[in-house]
Order: structure tokens, then C-alpha cells, then sequence
């Protein structure tokens, strides 16, 4: 087993919903090849009108919101995966990826032949890595493909980050200060369009994500504002938060214990 998948196999262990397959996919007709999708917008606009009536709505900007927003999490939890639980940089290089469709939506990862990237800064390896070389090309193909705003597709490649991390909460409680620190750490580290799609908020001994622009999945029927969501005021955020905190100590006294 070479180094790449085995922390591959500690991600989706850890995670089981995250779906990555690897080896040759010549003979497969399911995936996607991701250097397509993130450079031609051709491509991903097709792809965004494709999936639109599954995700309840006829407007492409939504569609392309929300295929970016889906596309953007199931890559960063594989590469933040990786470096939380290894220490290490993944190459996510589009060329050597594809991504599967399932409910309409991004489900699923594959790897023709993954490979760690060597270096003495994996943060920084994997800014390069994931930021730079795969979500940034995809948010300017999006906003090429339609009329979507670039400031929206940041947000939700933030808030994507920022689930990723929030992914390994519950299945490593023993490390959900390290996390919340590292994901502090990672959005410090950020190129200005994502540093500036959101913010990390202590909440208790947790943290919340604020984006700083809509996804647009309440446009959809059936769709509603999401708990990171701009819209919400301050006041319905404080709310929120305070009963989260107020839950947290509720936990903390049953245990008998910090918290």
C-alpha cells in the first residue's frame, strides 16, 4: 500500500460517507474527469443544467451555486482530510481526478494514482494543492459558464473548507480543539478570496462558520436558509450560538465534567 492511500484509508475510515476510489477508470462511464469540469465551462455549465431540476430549481446561477458548492466539499474533505490525519499534502491535480454524480449532486472521488506531494510546508503545499490549482481555476470557470458571482462561489468554496474540517469533529473527539485550530490556521494561511468568504466564530468550546454570501439553496423548492447562512441577522446568529453554548454545558453536567 503506497503512503498516499493508506491516509486516504484513514480519511474515509474515519469519515465513511466520504466515497474515493482509486486505480484506472478506462472502462468506467460514471465518472467525470475533473480537468474538464474546472477548465472548460462548456463542460461544467452542461453539468450545472444537468443536475438543476434534481436540486428543485430552473435558474442556472443556482444550479452552478450549488454543483460548486458540492464539488468543493467532496474535494477539500479528502485534502484537508489528508492533512489533518497525516500531516501531509495530497496532489488533487484535476488531471489526474474525476468525480461521480449521485442525487444530483458531487458523491464521490477517484484517484487514477494518488500520490503525496513532497515538501517541508504541507499547509502551504496544500493551499497550492487544493486552493490554487483546483477550486480557484473552478470558480472562474463557473462564473465564466454563467451569470454567478465570483464573491458567491468563494463563499461557498469557504464554507466547503470549513465543513471539511468540521467533518472530523465528531468521529475524533479527542482532537476538536487541534481541529478548530487548525482549520483557524488554514483560513489564516488563505489566498484573499477566501479569506475574505467567511469567518471562524468561537462558540463555546466549538465554532461556527459565517460566510459572507448567500449559496442561494433557499431559492430552491424545498430549499432553506443554511445554519452558516448571510442572511441570518446577528441577532438570530447570537441566538443560535447561545443556545448551542447553553446545549454544550447541558452535555458537560450529565458528564459531570468539563466540556
Amino acid at each position: 500500500m503506497t503512503p498516499a492511500i493508506e491516509v486516504l484509508d484513514r480519511v474515509t475510515s474515519a469519515v465513511d460517507y466520504l466515497r474515493v476510489t482509486v486505480g484506472d477508470r478506462s472502462e468506467a462511464t460514471d465518472w467525470l474527469p475533473c480537468q474538464g469540469l474546472v477548465s472548460e465551462p462548456t463542460t461544467l455549465g452542461e453539468l450545472a443544467r444537468a443536475t438543476a431540476a434534481g436540486r428543485g430549481t430552473d435558474r442556472d446561477d443556482v444550479a452552478m451555486s450549488l454543483l460548486v458548492q458540492g464539488y468543493a466539499f467532496r474535494i477539500a474533505s479528502v485534502a484537508i482530510g489528508v492533512w489533518l490525519l497525516g500531516d501531509v499534502a495530497l496532489d488533487v491535480s484535476p488531471a489526474g481526478m474525476a468525480i461521480a454524480i449521485g442525487r444530483h449532486r458531487p458523491n464521490a472521488v477517484h484517484f487514477d494514482d494518488p500520490r503525496l506531494v513532497t515538501t517541508d510546508d504541507p499547509l502551504g503545499a496544500l493551499h497550492a494543492e487544493l486552493v490554487d490549482g483546483h477550486l480557484a481555476p473552478l470558480v472562474a470557470t463557473a462564473h465564466q459558464a454563467c451569470r454567478v458571482g465570483e464573491a458567491l462561489l468563494w463563499s461557498n468554496v469557504g464554507a466547503s473548507c470549513a465543513s471539511a474540517f468540521g467533518a472530523f469533529m465528531e468521529p475524533l473527539p479527542d482532537r476538536h480543539e487541534e481541529i478548530r485550530d487548525r482549520a483557524g490556521t488554514f483560513f489564516a494561511a488563505a489566498r484573499p478570496e477566501l479569506a475574505a468568504s467567511g469567518r471562524l466564530v468561537p462558540v463555546g468550546t466549538a465554532w461556527a462558520w459565517e460566510r459572507k454570501a448567500c449559496c442561494l439553496w433557499y431559492r430552491t423548492t424545498g430549499g432553506s436558509r443554511c445554519a452558516d447562512c448571510s442572511l441570518w441577522s446577528d441577532e438570530e446568529r447570537r441566538e443560535r450560538y447561545d443556545a448551542a453554548i447553553a446545549a454544550q454545558a447541558g452535555a458537560c453536567d450529565e458528564r459531570g465534567g468539563s466540556a
